[in-house]
């Protein structure tokens, strides 16, 4: 039972990272090829990016990544002391569903930490590059005023 709550957590982690991976892809593509879309469809602020929501989702996946590495350690601790009781059966089995875990894990590590790679990009940007005119001086202060103030 406890395992079907890590392959959850899993699952959860993999898919809303691939979700802010789509987001923040999707939100980029428009910005590197301004040429292609053209017309009302650019009416507003195609490349906006909300930092303080997209570092907080990161912040929070790190925490769940965290959580499932912590139920890993318990469920090895586990496969251990069925060895121990002559259960090895049992044991080679857990031990098969761990290593599936940890495989898929990995892989939703790396695309986490591409993710974070594209929102270091875009978010922290340092604002003496760009805040010679007024314009480029508002957009960076949405995002770059809160780790600022710190």
């Amino acid at each position: 039972m406890n395992l079907r709550k890590i392959l959850a957590g899993a699952a959860l982690a993999g898919s809303l990272t691939l979700g802010y991976a789509g987001v923040a892809g999707a939100q980029t593509a428009p910005a590197s090829s301004p040429g292609a879309a053209t017309g009302a469809s650019v009416s507003g602020p195609t490349g906006h990016i909300d930092c303080t929501k997209l570092e907080a989702t990161i912040a929070k996946l790190h925490q769940r990544d965290a959580a499932i590495n912590a139920r890993l350690t318990k469920l090895e601790a586990r496969v251990d002391q069925l060895r121990q009781n002559g259960h090895t059966k049992r044991a080679d089995m857990l031990q098969q569903r761990i290593d599936a875990v940890k495989d898929r894990l990995s892989k939703v590590e790396a695309r986490l930490s591409k993710v974070e790679a594209k929102v270091d990009q875009k978010c922290n940007v340092s604002p003496g590059t760009g805040g010679s005119n007024s314009d480029s001086s508002t957009t960076s202060s949405t995002s770059t005023t809160l780790p600022q103030d710190s």
